[in-house]
């Protein structure tokens, strides 16, 4: 635990230390907006975006390892020094924030602290993690981008650059063992701003603390703060960006002038590179740009377009380098002919698992393609939502009659931030209706719907008894993840490893291999399809009709013609 107290704490330092300079030079320089003082959790984050596309970049030239971290930590002493008086006085006056906050607060963040380093010390079962993140954060970290990798296992195509994240803040270069934790740092920035503030209003105060009930749903971070899960970040800083907007629009602040305009400016931009079903969020960064040309802003709208490209320009080119094609697992044309393009019959199966699994939780690819849209969507609702999910479902699907009732009361900038998460809300179920997909969407409707339905909900009181559920929410995550390991250990899937200790987490399961020789050497797990923290290269199965692009792993991979 004490290992990753330190490293959460060193994540949010070296990334508030980028977060700060862009921060300083978007807001003030390119947007010419009078000094503010920005949230320092959406600074820190804003230096997540600076350092995955830093890391996206070198991840070209090298392998995301020892000395692509140095250059990172150099990079930041840099911009240090650089500010240092001025980054100081923020600091302070944060510190002093921090110590005026009233006493409840403080324990519920010294809480919050605890419950997330002790998760995420314990030993990983999240299946996507077993199945390939940890191996294509271990790619990343051996090789630079390597020409085809999906074509050695699919999954290794969809190129979240949170998994880039991942790997320039894992230390196994430097400890010996693979350390993928980084969800927790993201959780506790992200409980930092949602703590709500003596100048907020009673409903963003109650906005506030219902979404930091809905961050804590035990059945999401059991399974994605123990991992480099990229839903996690889509649904806290999807969640994070509603806020900002309502925020600003509540104090009648331009969405462009605003003191954390250059968080929203960028997330949603960055969030696309997580994880591509996040698109829709785009419509809110489509709005900010539009804005810029209302005020015939030309000039700082062609500037914002260079951090636009600089986040998304090297996960396009990864895109290209890893599948053939510049978006991924969409079926476009080969445009670039690399050789190594993957098989449209390949990216077809996939899109067919991920729909028949958001509908039936499990990939029965027959029964999606026998299944009317009615059949899909009875079997998806009354037999594989939980209790939990229906509701959220159910509450967004009411919320337009509570708005059309309430629509004498709604706050400033409620009306298109509403209108955007229907159209995400749609977006998702048209796509692949995973509640895990739709969270971003689903839960602020649910806090907006309730707020709506009762506004005596935004008391004081009301205030207090959400701290008490989160914590309560927190308290059954730790018992949840003790009886699901315990449950995966017996049926096999895990197997259990020496327990953390108060100093380290605990390690990725044992899992014993098959040596494979043909097409090439290779490594396939025995009795499940996770290979964890194995050797390279580990697949689940082994693939048939590729082939090496050359004798290196390096060289890549590409389909038999």
């Amino acid at each position: 635990m004490l290992f990753l107290l330190l490293k959460f704490l060193y994540i949010i330092i070296l990334s508030y230390l980028y977060g700060y300079p862009i921060q300083q030079l978007l807001h003030n320089k390119v947007l010419k907006n009078t000094a503010a003082r920005p949230s320092f959790a959406l600074t820190a984050l804003t230096g997540f975006f600076g350092i995955t596309a830093l890391g996206a970049i070198l991840s070209l030239f090298m392998p995301i390892a020892a000395t692509a971290h140095v250059i990172i930590l150099a990079g930041a002493v840099v911009f240090y020094l650089l500010q240092r008086s001025s980054i100081n006085a923020e600091v302070s006056v944060y510190v002093q924030r921090a110590r005026s906050a009233s006493p409840g607060i403080q324990l519920f963040f010294l809480a919050a602290v605890l419950y997330v380093t002790y998760l995420s010390a314990q030993q990983s079962f999240t299946y996507d993690e077993g199945l390939y993140y940890a191996q294509f954060v271990k790619w990343i970290q051996h090789y630079p981008v390597v020409p085809g990798l999906a074509n050695l296992h699919y999954r290794f195509g969809l190129n979240s650059h949170w998994h880039v994240l991942a790997a320039v803040f894992n230390f196994s270069w430097f400890t010996g063992t693979g350390d993928n934790h980084l969800n927790g740092a993201l959780y506790l920035l992200t409980v930092l701003y949602m703590l709500p503030g003596k100048q907020d209003s009673p409903f963003i105060t109650f906005l506030k603390t219902g979404l930091l009930v809905m961050i804590n749903m035990p059945q999401l971070c059991v399974y994605n703060i123990i991992a480099p899960a990229a839903d996690l970040p889509v649904f806290y800083i999807g969640l994070l960006v509603i806020l900002v907007w309502l925020e600003q629009s509540a104090r009648r602040e331009s969405l462009t002038e605003g003191a954390d305009s250059v968080f929203l400016l960028l997330a949603p931009i960055y969030l696309v590179t997580v994880k591509i079903s996040a698109v829709p969020i785009l419509l809110l960064t489509a709005i900010l740009y539009l804005q810029l040309l209302r005020k015939k802003q030309v000039v700082q709208f062609a500037l914002l377009l260079v951090p636009a490209v600089l986040i998304m320009g090297p996960w396009v080119v990864r895109n290209i380098i890893l599948t053939g094609y510049p978006v991924y697992p969409m079926q476009l044309p080969a445009f670039f002919h690399t050789g190594w393009e993957v098989p449209a019959s390949v990216i077809h199966t996939l899109r067919l698992h991920i729909t028949s699994f958001a509908f039936y939780r499990t990939a029965d690819v027959e029964r999606l393609m026998s299944d009317s849209v009615i059949q899909r969507f009875s079997a998806w609702f009354m037999q594989n939502l939980r209790i939990y999910d229906k509701v959220m479902v159910l509450c967004a699907f009411i919320s337009p009659l509570i708005v059309f009732l309430r629509r004498k009361q709604l706050p400033a900038g409620f009306l298109s931030l509403y209108l955007f998460l229907m159209l995400g809300l749609c977006f998702w179920i048209i796509q692949a209706p995973d509640p895990r997909f739709g969270y971003s969407y689903l839960a602020p409707l649910l806090v907006l719907t309730a707020v709506l339905c009762i506004p005596a909900l935004q008391k004081k009181t009301v205030f207090t008894l959400a701290l008490f559920a989160a914590l309560l929410f927190e308290t059954g995550t730790l018992f949840l993840q003790a009886r699901l390991h315990r449950a995966f250990a017996a049926e096999g899937l895990i197997t259990s490893v020496s327990k953390q200790n108060w100093i380290t987490p605990a390690p990725y399961t044992i899992q014993p291999v098959n040596t494979q020789q043909a097409p090439f050497l290779m490594y396939v797990p025995v009795a499940t399809e996770l290979c964890w923290d194995n050797p390279l290269p580990c697949v689940d199965h082994l693939p048939t009709g590729i082939k090496m692009r050359g004798s290196s792993l390096a060289d890549g991979f590409a389909p038999v013609q």
